[in-house]
């Protein structure tokens, strides 16, 4: 019988073979560098990044408080709030204007500093909760505003939703799935998210924005 910790690790495994997969499916040949779609799909490679180091550290090194525990799970935190304002950029990247975009690199970029730093120093875990929900709900505003006229953005929205959900999972402490523990049903919660954010993405600017 697999303990809980090791669904974790599990999950987070297939979690993480899904997001890839669908990473590499939305970069494309066509796609200018510095497009939303190409940063979208590197947004998504990092993501899925993160979810195999979350496993490696769930299935080796957690279940023995090893000391390297503590250092992915640093690593993991900082890569967050890269991948926070990857999200916010290409959101800007795709609905707003030079000036729109310089302001959210400017504010993300300090944004993503302070919270990188917070991170390394502090082990907090609604700073990494806090970072990411604004870029999420930054990029939740664009595709609602853009519902109509823009491919994909139902899809986005869906995405967003769907991860705001799996991640109150762990935070009102609902046990989930049956014998998959609270980390295993987040993980299998957000595999719809990924292909989500996967029809999303094919709707994104594969041309670079003026």
């Amino acid at each position: 019988m697999l303990t809980e910790l090791a669904l974790s690790a599990l999950t987070d495994v297939i979690l993480a073979c899904l997001q890839a997969f669908a990473a590499g499916l939305l970069f494309r040949p066509d796609q200018e560098k510095g497009s939303a779609s190409r940063l979208w799909a590197w947004t998504m490679a990092l993501i899925a990044l993160l979810f195999l180091i979350g496993a490696i550290d769930h299935g080796f090194f957690e279940p023995v408080d090893h000391p390297y525990h503590s250092a992915l799970l640093t690593v993991n935190r900082v890569l967050v709030a890269l991948a926070s304002l990857m999200i916010a950029l290409t959101a800007a990247r795709q609905f707003l204007g030079q000036r729109g975009r310089q302001v959210v690199l400017g504010l993300g970029g300090v944004g993503a500093l302070a919270m990188a730093v917070m991170i390394v120093f502090s082990d907090n875990f609604f700073i990494v909760i806090g970072g990411y929900s604004v870029a999420m709900l930054f990029l939740l505003a664009l595709n609602l505003a853009a519902l109509r006229r823009q491919p994909g953005a139902a899809a986005m929205v869906a995405g967003v939703v769907i991860t705001f959900a799996a991640s109150a999972l762990p935070l009102v402490g609902y046990q989930g799935f049956a014998g998959l523990g609270i980390y295993g049903s987040y993980h299998v919660a957000m595999m719809p998210a990924v292909l989500a954010f996967y029809w999303g993405g094919l709707g994104l600017n594969r041309r670079a924005p003026l």
